[in-house]
């Protein structure tokens, strides 16, 4: 397995990015497996609870919100500067992903996530003609306030978004 983690790419916006997407609400997210183009190229939305190896779209994103600091929370998806998903996703147990299928070409692509709290990450990548390539998206709040009893303070306070591309699926336990 290839992967590359990308640091805490995190910067404080002016203001919050909306993108247009597939809807609104972690309801939406769920309702959203079946087929639907956006911005020129198929998407299609697994909620949580499917297979791993459902996805067979060249590009798969496994989205999952990881902060019970920040239980909810609103993450809007740009591939090449066209919009995925623009969802509410919800931590419950950290280990509830969703996962966005895109049907793209192969060649140079970059994937830039947004949060409603300020956070955002851009990632680059290369597609292979004939592979695969999985994104996994983790969105993190670590509260300044509750340091000692949340995260310990090896990592900086405030939101922040990790992307590792990967050549497999990385499924979570």
């Amino acid at each position: 397995m290839t992967a590359h983690r990308v640091s805490l790419v995190v910067t404080a916006l002016c203001g919050v990015v909306v993108l247009a997407g597939c809807g609104s609400g972690t309801a939406d997210v769920a309702a959203q497996d079946s087929a639907t183009t956006t911005a020129g190229f198929p998407v299609r939305i697994f909620p949580p609870g499917g297979s791993w190896t459902e996805p067979e779209q060249p590009v798969v994103l496994q989205v999952s919100n990881q902060s019970f600091d920040d239980p909810e929370v609103r993450l809007s998806a740009r591939l090449d500067g066209l919009p995925l998903f623009d969802h509410d996703f919800a931590v419950e147990d950290q280990h509830t992903t969703t996962l966005v299928g895109v049907d793209v070409a192969p060649g140079r692509h970059t994937l830039t996530v947004v949060s409603d709290s300020g956070a955002e990450v851009e990632q680059a990548f290369e597609l292979p003609a004939g592979e695969r390539r999985w994104l996994v998206v983790h969105y993190w709040y670590l509260d300044p306030d509750r340091e000692e009893e949340s995260w310990g303070g090896e990592e900086d306070p405030g939101p922040s978004i990790h992307v590792v591309v990967s050549d497999e699926a990385v499924p979570m336990a």
